[in-house]
C-alpha cells in the first residue's frame, strides 16, 4: 500500500519538526516546503520526508505542491511584524491561497494551526485578530474538511519562548516584565503534535476548533 502524502507548511519550525517525525512514524510520506532546504538537514535524513525549496506564498507553487496529497497541514505563523502588513500576509492572505490550492488540487482535508484567544473582532492584539481571521476563513472554506487547533504557549526542546527567557535570565542582572500577571497554561509540544496526528483521519473533528492547554496555569512572573 502506498503511503499517504501530507504537505506540511511551516514544517521546518519548532512544532513542524516534532509533527513531521510523528507523521513518518505513523506511516505517512511528508512534503515540507522551505525557503532554504539546506538549513534543515535534520529533516532530510528522516525516512519518507522530502524537503523542497519553495515559496509557499506563490499560488502556482502551492497548486503544484498539493497535487496528490491526502491532506495539508498549515503551521505557518509569525509572532512579530518586521514591517506593516506581514500579519495579514501570513495569517490571512496565505490561508486564502492554501484554501484555493487545496480546492484546485482536490485536497479535502486541512489541519490549521491558530492560537489561543484568536478572534478576528475581539482579539487583544493584531496578531490574535489576524490569526482569528485566518481561522475563520479555514473553518468556512467550501469543500474542505477542516480542523483548527488553538494552542497556548508550546514548550519543548528548542522552543522560542522559554529558551529565550532562560537566555535573558542568564545574561541580564534584572529582567523587566511588562505584564507579570499574564496567565498561561503551557502545553508540551509532543502533546500538541500527537493530537494533530490523531485528528487527521478522525471525522468527528471535522469543522471543529480545539483549545490546546497544559494541565497547570502560571503567571508570566
Amino acid at each position: 500500500m502506498t503511503a499517504k502524502t501530507i504537505c506540511v507548511l511551516g514544517g521546518t519550525g519548532f512544532v513542524g519538526h516534532q509533527l513531521i517525525s510523528k507523521l513518518t512514524r505513523a506511516g505517512y510520506y511528508v512534503i515540507a516546503p522551505s525557503r532554504n532546504r539546506e538549513r534543515h538537514r535534520s529533516l532530510q535524513v528522516l525516512p519518507k520526508v522530502d524537503v523542497i525549496d519553495a515559496d509557499i506564498h506563490d499560488e502556482e507553487t502551492l497548486n503544484a505542491l498539493f497535487v496528490g496529497c491526502h491532506a495539508v497541514i498549515n503551521l505557518t505563523a509569525i509572532l512579530n511584524e518586521n514591517k506593516r502588513g506581514e500579519f495579514k500576509k501570513v495569517h490571512v492572505e496565505l490561508v486564502e491561497k492554501i484554501i484555493n490550492a487545496c480546492q484546485n488540487a482536490g485536497v479535502t482535508r486541512l489541519l490549521h494551526m491558530s492560537a489561543i484567544n484568536a478572534d478576528a473582532a475581539k482579539g487583544s492584539s493584531q496578531y490574535l485578530r489576524s490569526k482569528g481571521e485566518g481561522e475563520a476563513l479555514a473553518l468556512t472554506a467550501e469543500g474542505l474538511n477542516v480542523t483548527t487547533f488553538r494552542p497556548s504557549v508550546i514548550f519543548g526542546k528548542d522552543d522560542s519562548f522559554f529558551n529565550k527567557f532562560a537566555e535573558l535570565l542568564l545574561n541580564l542582572p534584572v529582567l523587566p516584565l511588562t505584564c507579570p500577571g499574564s496567565r498561561m497554561a503551557p502545553i508540551y509540544v509532543s502533546d500538541v503534535t500527537e493530537v494533530m496526528v490523531k485528528a487527521l483521519n478522525d471525522r468527528s473533528t471535522f469543522g471543529h476548533s480545539y483549545d490546546l492547554c497544559g494541565p497547570k496555569s502560571y503567571t508570566l512572573e
